[in-house]
């Protein structure tokens, strides 16, 4: 038996399996539209999932034959995975901001030897040791999380509105958990889609699996959008995992300020130190003892530590050293 429900403000809340994964589910949200059902996000890719999204439509008096498109928070595989069998069962568009587009595809681009050694270059670059690169290929064998069916075919812009039945839901670009990550406001209810942007119990994580550093500043880009979702007053908050968020705006404020810590406490942990980029992220506070995060866990972090990194050194707090190989970092 399904747990999708109604919500209230004409919103249902469909529970999509994540399978073998602590988060549990993905929350997908429907409402009613000129033609059929729009899904805020789609879930992972797999039967469970699969199961999961098909009974929890027919529990709101839907099928998936219904959805007419899908508006993607960002390209994350817990979100776009089953986009292609919703495409292929219902003829529904895809849609999701350009700047994830790119990202979508490196993620489903095969696991080939190729892909492979490019993941291993990068990581020793980060400072991996052959142990952890020998974990991370292990861990990486296999199919990637989504293929390319599930590419999406619309592009998002900020302030797009999308149709639905007598009201519209609009576009909030928010970078930074991804590049393109988008939230999406229903304006007769003044209630947020916050993906991952914000949610009540849990911290995104911030940037993307690129090593040593990304160009961009992605902890400024989310510490800005978490400001602009700030100013806009929301009532209610529906992210993509855990709780209803009932004080947006405060909890928006309550990341800003546990990453301005999580800053000052890198700083100093720096030391008289040159460290890697895999060393920052050893020395970063996380949820468990770092030996025991798995490969995927640590890729995670790595992106965590990478952003944290880029943004003292944008703030002029931190250099790498000149020539290094792998890159070294110091504190100013």
């Amino acid at each position: 038996m399904s747990d999708a429900a109604p919500i209230g403000d004409g919103i249902f809340q469909i529970p999509v399996p994540i399978t073998d994964n602590p988060l549990g589910h993905t929350l997908v949200y429907a409402m009613e539209s000129p033609g059929g059902l729009i899904l805020v996000d789609a879930g992972w890719d797999d039967d469970n999932a699969w199961a999961g999204l098909t009974s929890g439509l027919e529990a709101i008096g839907h099928t998936v034959k219904d959805v007419e498109g899908v508006v993607l928070t960002h390209f994350h595989p817990d979100h776009t995975g089953l986009c292609g069998r919703v495409r292929e069962a219902s003829g529904a568009w895809i849609a999701m901001h350009e700047s994830d587009h790119e990202m979508f595809a490196h993620m489903s681009t095969s696991h080939d030897p190729e892909w492979l050694e490019y993941q291993k270059a990068n990581m020793t670059r980060a400072g991996a040791a052959p142990a952890d690169l020998e974990a991370f290929e292990k861990s990486a064998a296999g199919k990637p999380p989504t293929g390319p069916d599930s590419a999406p075919d619309r592009v998002l812009v900020d302030d797009e509105l999308i149709a639905l039945t007598g009201r519209g839901l609009r576009a909030v670009y928010t970078p930074g958990h991804t590049p393109g990550h988008i939230c999406f406001y229903l304006e007769d209810a003044d209630v947020m889609f916050t993906g991952d942007h914000v949610l009540q119990k849990t911290t995104p994580h911030v940037g993307n699996f690129v090593y040593p550093l990304e160009e961009r500043d992605a902890l400024a880009e989310f510490m800005d959008s978490l400001r602009r979702v700030q100013t806009m007053n929301i009532t209610r908050g529906l992210g993509a995992h855990g709780i209803p968020i009932d004080d947006v705006a405060g909890r928006a404020g309550e990341l800003i300020e546990h990453h301005e810590e999580r800053l000052d406490h890198l700083h100093k942990a720096f030391g008289d130190d040159q460290i890697t980029v895999w060393q920052v992220a050893e020395r970063m506070k996380w949820y468990k003892p770092w030996a025991d995060i798995s490969p995927m866990g640590k890729g995670m972090a790595l992106s965590e530590a990478a952003a944290h990194l880029r943004h003292l050194v944008a703030r002029d707090l931190v250099a790498q050293v000149p020539d290094s190989e792998p890159a070294v970092f110091a504190r100013r």
